[in-house]
């Protein structure tokens, strides 16, 4: 609608790609500080640096899930859909079943988005495993996840940690993660991955927009 202002006064478009570039940036950007952090860090102290990154993925999977919903759904301005409360472990688990069925050329028609949006369609479609990562969505959906490392002293060195919280039916929920170096590597390669999909749907969106239908995916 005319005149109509998104946070910072920004036009729906202006908001859109800010969102792209800043929001849907930060789990990747937060997760890569932190893995930059643990090579540096106490051997103590790198299970909870792995818990911050997977707290981190945890964000990078409902804003991507937020993305698509937005897309798919165009009923609705996208930057309005965009600013709704992130979703749910329920609606990533729809999201995960429905990614699962539709092939890329598939994904990037419910989207909406032009052909420079399937090479992310194409890396979506080949993430392994996301169904595991509802338990780290659901003990975060609330707000009130923690991060918890039992018997967390520097003559013990931690292989797990776990990132707990209450869900929205009011349910205890607690994903374990593991707390190596590698467990560490492999948690903030899939953040920086959902991330990229997520900017890579908004850009080939936001290039169709500004050139009338011309798209132009970015990854940046």
């Amino acid at each position: 609608m005319p005149g109509i202002t998104f946070p910072g006064g920004l036009s729906e478009l202006d908001f859109v790609d800010a969102y792209r570039r800043s929001s849907l940036r930060k789990p990747q950007m937060a997760a890569d500080a932190a893995l930059h952090a643990l090579v540096f860090s106490d051997l103590a102290d790198r299970a909870i640096l792995c818990g911050v990154i997977a707290q981190e993925l945890a964000e990078a999977c409902r804003r991507l899930v937020a993305v698509y919903a937005a897309l798919a759904d165009r009923r609705y301005s996208i930057a309005r859909s965009l600013m709704k409360p992130l979703p749910t472990a329920d609606d990533w688990c729809r999201f995960v079943e429905q990614a699962g069925k539709f092939n890329p050329g598939q994904i990037v028609w419910d989207l909406s988005l032009g052909e420079d949006a399937l090479e992310y369609a194409e890396d979506l479609r080949s993430q392994p495993g996301l169904a595991d990562l509802t338990n780290l969505v659901r003990a975060a959906e609330t707000g009130s996840g923690m991060l918890l490392v039992p018997h967390l002293e520097r003559r013990n060195i931690p292989t797990e940690c776990w990132f707990t919280g209450v869900d929205v039916s009011e349910q205890q929920v607690a994903a374990s993660v593991g707390a190596t170096e590698q467990d560490a590597i492999a948690l903030a390669d899939v953040t920086a991955t959902l991330s990229e999909i997520a900017r890579g749907f908004l850009a080939s969106y936001l290039g169709a927009r500004r050139s009338a239908g011309r798209t132009a995916g970015r990854r940046d």
